[in-house]
């Protein structure tokens, strides 16, 4: 029983005098998304599959680098015009969300930025990635997974 006792004390001693704790986790948003749907705000409710080279399609892959900035790449569709870009983003300290930019560019050459946020495994974006669009949803993806032959398009009443 005392070598228990002394055990314990030379564990509890060495926990106060600083030692590290153990590493965290890897971030939450590190890894490849994908777009599914697209809300627009309408005058009616409806939704319909949308073929993505009729519409504009999404897939960004992100890491968390040391220091918390994010890089990343984005691989973008806009009606059927392929792009891809580099991703600089990082976490919006205290608010769980993140800002996203990148570099587009179609209908005309931008610097987008956008507001993002984890809802369990959807990621979800503001806008300026797909015009007219209220916000955006994305799922995650194996890097290798088969691109989408359509995008769901979800218009929400006024």
């Amino acid at each position: 029983m005392l070598q228990l006792s002394a055990l314990l004390t030379a564990l509890l001693c060495g926990a106060l005098q600083g030692a590290p704790p153990p590493p965290p986790p890897p971030p939450p948003i590190d890894g490849t998304w994908e777009l599914t749907r697209i809300f627009r705000s309408g005058a009616a409710r409806t939704w319909r599959a949308v073929p993505i080279d009729s519409s504009v399609y999404l897939r960004l892959t992100l890491k968390t680098m040391p220091g918390e900035w994010i890089d990343g790449r984005l691989y973008r569709r806009y009606h059927g015009r392929e792009e891809r870009g580099k991703i600089e983003a990082g976490p919006l300290r205290g608010t769980g969300r993140y800002i996203i930019g990148a570099d587009l560019e179609y209908p005309v050459s931008q610097k987008a930025r956008t507001a993002a946020w984890l809802i369990g495994d959807t990621l979800r974006l503001g806008t300026p990635f797909v015009p007219d669009a209220d916000s955006l949803e994305l799922r995650r993806v194996t890097t290798d997974a088969p691109y989408p032959t359509t995008v769901l398009e979800v218009v929400t009443g006024r």
